[in-house]
């Protein structure tokens, strides 16, 4: 592996494709505003902002009484999901996918070309990127929200849609579903499950990877972080708001039991969002289930270089997510100055770089029964 670099985006292009190494003293520059060739809502205009958009406490978040208020739109916000994508995939040794999937998109399908849906879009790399390695694939890239202007492919195309009243395609489409970091993202995790396993082919994969909200002590990644006060105190803070926003954070623990077609979230009721397009199918829950794994240590304190690279970038990343953490603090009802504080203390924790800590980046695949 190279020494890392730090992606200096084009200011003519709207669409960045991220080295994945980055100086391990990166100072942030990445982020700085004369960098950023397009912020997130300047391809709209005023009225699709107002369509999608509207502000809270200052703040902008997706304009929908059905999701939940987790992180705001940014100025920055397509650079965090590019730092946030380079982190997972070299956390899972250069990898955009699971090694199932890896090998489908390798192998194909007899009859046609190989179908990819992935939610969401966000900043649109994970999608240049894995169209760009299997231009014979056919990728559809849904979201929630338009984050920014994409360069157009020929086998990608991007949606922006109510995605949590159904996915908008008809059963048994996709021969993989490549989901990401969507817990925090919906009140309904497991109807979202029940729409990937419709539109997925019968023996198609499923590839979810999520990084949650919980850090683990660095010389013992089995045991919740107390070795700093501040960020253990600031976390605990952030799941109450997102459990009480009705977000269920417990997905995170028990995923292999929502995947099990024994768990009863597969019995419930669910209908099919394309007009005349009645479901028939019965949804029976995921087999084949392998999960992954993978530490991501919160800083360039790691022993191993790899990992202090990873944890370099992992660093950058968690200062600019607790930063737009703030607004989540003051709707639990904190002043502005507390919940700044809040943040300062947390920041001020990871920065010292006398703390070692760990995140968990998981990565699951299984597979719809052919029956």
């Amino acid at each position: 592996m190279s020494d890392f670099k730090a992606w200096n985006p084009d200011e003519n292009n709207p669409v960045y494709a991220p080295d994945y190494e980055i100086d391990s003293e990166s100072d942030g520059t990445l982020f700085d505003d004369d960098t950023c060739s397009s912020h997130s809502m300047s391809t709209l205009n005023s009225d699709e902002i107002s369509d999608y958009f509207h502000s809270i406490n200052g703040f902008t978040y997706r304009n929908d009484e059905n999701l939940p208020l987790v992180f705001p739109v940014l100025a920055e916000t397509s650079q965090l999901h590019r730092l946030f994508h380079s982190v997972v995939r070299l956390s899972h040794d250069g990898q955009n996918i699971s090694p199932e999937a890896s090998k489908l998109l390798r192998v194909g399908i007899p009859n046609g070309n190989l179908k990819v849906l992935d939610f969401p879009t966000n900043c649109g790399t994970w999608a240049q990127e894995m169209a760009e390695a299997h231009p014979e694939a056919m990728f559809v890239s849904i979201d929630i929200k338009p984050l920014t202007a994409h360069t157009p492919r020929a086998n990608i195309t991007f949606e922006v849609y109510d995605v949590y009243a159904g996915i908008a395609e008809p059963d048994s489409t996709f021969d993989i579903v490549h989901a990401r970091q969507c817990v925090t993202t919906t009140k309904d995790y497991n109807l979202l499950l029940r729409e990937m396993h419709r539109v997925l082919k019968p023996g198609g994969i499923l590839v979810l990877t999520e990084m949650p909200f919980q850090a683990y002590e660095g010389n013992d990644p089995f045991k919740i972080l107390e070795s700093s006060p501040r960020r253990a105190a600031a976390l605990q803070l952030v799941r109450k708001a997102l459990t009480h926003q009705g977000i269920d954070l417990s997905v995170w623990e028990d995923m292999p039991a929502r995947l099990s077609p024994r768990h009863p979230h597969w019995t419930e009721g669910r209908t099919n969002p394309i007009p005349d397009q009645p479901t028939v199918q019965v949804a029976k829950g995921f087999h084949l289930l392998s999960v992954r794994t993978r530490l991501v240590p919160t800083g360039s304190w790691h022993p191993d270089d790899a990992q202090r690279k990873i944890g370099a970038l992992a660093r950058l990343l968690f200062s600019y997510t607790w930063k737009s953490l703030l607004p989540v603090f003051i709707m639990m009802g904190m002043s502005q100055d507390k919940a700044q504080a809040t943040v300062d203390g947390v920041l001020e924790e990871v920065n010292s770089g006398q703390t070692k800590g760990y995140l968990k980046c998981h990565r699951w695949t299984a597979r719809k029964p052919h029956s």
